[in-house]
């Protein structure tokens, strides 16, 4: 099964709000769902359903209160995992029996989970979708023993990334449940300019993680053509920088930059291959799966 033979299905969705990636790699997709004549049920944060809703898809919105990572910012992401290990746990329990009720109240005949471990069901079919069919190397065996636990309970895993062209490297090598469904991003339908010397910094991740990095696009570019795109203003910033809060207003920005700076999150790289812009890619200190992917020579 792949996105491109679905039609007349009732899809329930949801997607990981950790950050703003996996949100951001599934507007492309719904919307394809949607054009096939799909009609789908997105169960989601607040937050995600703004997003959504601007980019005009189409589906029914039951608002969940997601789950919320605690760190700490010392950028030892092993420890900040280990620390929500019995949270993030109890929140999968509670997940999957929200995904069995939804299922039923709504008559849903497929369930798609863009990496949220409990968003399956017993009841239908359900696909996990990600890039990280393994961990990270550096991940350690317990972790990848729990990660393939948790996907083995779905039917099918979509892999976002293409066989001939692995931006995920050894991440996404396929097992027997998985298939590539390729690159998708918002970017992929857009208009790319290119306005010289102007530089888009894009603020995203967890807190605090994500105001650290807003204090040092700011510091590093602050003297130069910045726009500063990012979920919050966390102070006061030079007149001559412009913020952005606002997604859509956000993507013309982009698409008219020089030169990204950003995280090296997988959604951003697959943007980059629509955008074709140049980038400074910084990883989220301690981030195992962006360390990663920094040192992966891109389609590799």
């Amino acid at each position: 099964m792949v996105p491109a033979k679905l039609t007349q299905e009732r899809i329930l969705f949801a997607c990981l709000d950790w950050g703003s990636g996996h949100v951001a790699r599934s507007i492309s997709l719904l919307k394809q769902l949607a054009d096939q004549g799909n009609e789908l049920v997105i169960c989601c944060t607040e937050k995600q359903q703004l997003i959504f809703t601007s980019y005009g898809i189409p589906a029914k919105y039951i608002l969940s209160g997601g789950f919320q990572f605690r760190f700490k910012g010392d950028g030892n992401f092993t420890s900040e995992i280990r620390r929500n290990a019995f949270r993030f746990s109890h929140w999968i329990r509670q997940e999957q029996k929200q995904t069995e009720r939804l299922v039923a109240e709504h008559l849903i005949s497929l369930v798609l989970s863009d990496h949220c471990y409990g968003f399956h069901s017993n009841k239908v079919p359900s696909i996990f979708i990600t890039h990280q069919v393994s961990l990270p190397p550096k991940s350690g065996w317990i972790a990848q023993g729990i990660h393939r636990k948790w996907m083995n309970r779905f039917q099918e895993i979509w892999i976002m990334d293409k066989a001939e062209k692995r931006l995920a490297g050894k991440l996404s090598e396929s097992n027997e449940k998985s298939n590539y469904i390729g690159f998708y991003s918002r970017f992929q339908d857009q208009e790319i300019t290119v306005v010289p010397h102007k530089i888009v910094g894009i603020v995203s991740g967890p807190e605090p993680y994500s105001e650290q990095f807003f204090h040092w696009i700011i510091e590093k570019y602050g003297t130069k053509n910045l726009v500063l795109i990012s979920p919050r203003v966390y102070a006061e910033v030079p007149e001559n920088i412009k913020i952005i809060t606002d997604w859509k207003l956000a993507d013309a920005e982009i698409a008219s930059s020089e030169t990204i700076v950003s995280r090296n999150g997988y959604s951003t790289l697959m943007d980059l291959e629509f955008l074709k812009k140049k980038a400074i890619l910084i990883p989220t200190p301690g981030q195992l799966e962006q360390e990663y992917l920094a040192a992966l020579p891109l389609g590799k």
